[in-house]
């Protein structure tokens, strides 16, 4: 059985876990086409993720995935409601789970930790995971400094658990290529922001569908952390907020995220038909 049958999925394909804009249709809507749909807990209340995850098994019977923000505050009581709920899959950015391993493992779920750098990836390899996201500039939101191809040079070659790839992939083009390059499977994020079941603001959508070739930017705040983003204005405040950008298409307000892929995704399609389109079946 592949690592990803195991997961209870039919391809070997992650949703990105997007805050705000991961809402249960869209993560329903990818875990019933044989993906992993994976809800965003970043800047949620515990409350708010268990009302997420009731109303995303309502929709769904497959499996789903959470994703955690290891810097939020409330990471414990996050991390109490997944257990609770029994969710079987988490994938984590922002810091090392080190500090939550234990509860993870001891609640049977599956650790999928993002990964910025070989040498972040060597640390996770010492922690019982159960595969890792290499993760290039080429993702919308917060991102590392190197791309996605020369993360895989460095990190294939040494990894002894699945290897997803993450950054730039929206069809099976793309996808082949992180498989060429090591990767046993993908995480898509942007392409799904176009799915008919993403309920982020109709503004949201439109400025993807007309970004062009360089329509995005990775931009650094004052301590050198990198940040992709639509290019919508010639300037960029990082203290924007995407919950504006996802709920409201707030112009003046919103920080829109996207990744490269954006000058290439022209349409909003259903999820079955992106998913479709990456994993060309």
């Amino acid at each position: 059985m592949t690592w990803y049958h195991e997961l209870g999925i039919k391809y070997p394909l992650f949703q990105g876990g997007m805050a705000w804009a991961s809402n249960a249709e869209l993560v329903a809507a990818v875990s019933n086409n044989g993906a992993l749909g994976i809800i965003g807990s970043g800047g949620r209340t515990a409350n708010e993720l268990r009302r997420m995850i009731r109303k995303t098994k309502t929709l769904t019977s497959q499996p789903f995935g959470v994703n955690l923000m290891l810097l939020d505050k409330n990471i414990k009581q996050l991390l109490e409601v997944i257990c609770e709920e029994k969710i079987s899959v988490v994938t984590t950015g922002a810091g090392s789970p080190k500090g939550i391993i234990d509860t993870i493992i001891g609640n049977n779920i599956k650790l999928f930790p993002v990964v910025p750098n070989k040498e972040i990836a060597l640390k996770m390899f010492k922690l019982p995971i159960s595969g890792i996201i290499v993760e290039g500039n080429e993702a919308g939101g917060h991102v590392c400094s190197q791309n996605l191809a020369s993360l895989l040079k460095e990190i294939a070659p040494i990894c002894p658990l699945p290897l997803i790839a993450a950054g730039g992939i929206y069809d099976h083009h793309t996808a082949s290529l992180a498989n060429i390059l090591g990767a046993n499977g993908v995480q898509v994020g942007t392409a799904f922001l176009l799915a008919k079941e993403c309920q982020i603001s109709p503004v949201y959508q439109e400025l993807i569908c007309k970004s062009e070739e360089n329509g995005t930017s990775l931009i650094s705040d004052k301590n050198g952390h990198l940040t992709r983003l639509l290019n919508i204005s010639s300037e960029y405040p990082l203290n924007k907020s995407l919950k504006a950008a996802v709920e409201k298409g707030d112009l003046i307000n919103g920080s829109f995220m996207a990744g490269s892929a954006s000058a290439y995704l022209e349409k909003i399609e259903s999820v079955e038909t992106i998913i479709q389109r990456i994993m060309k079946k």
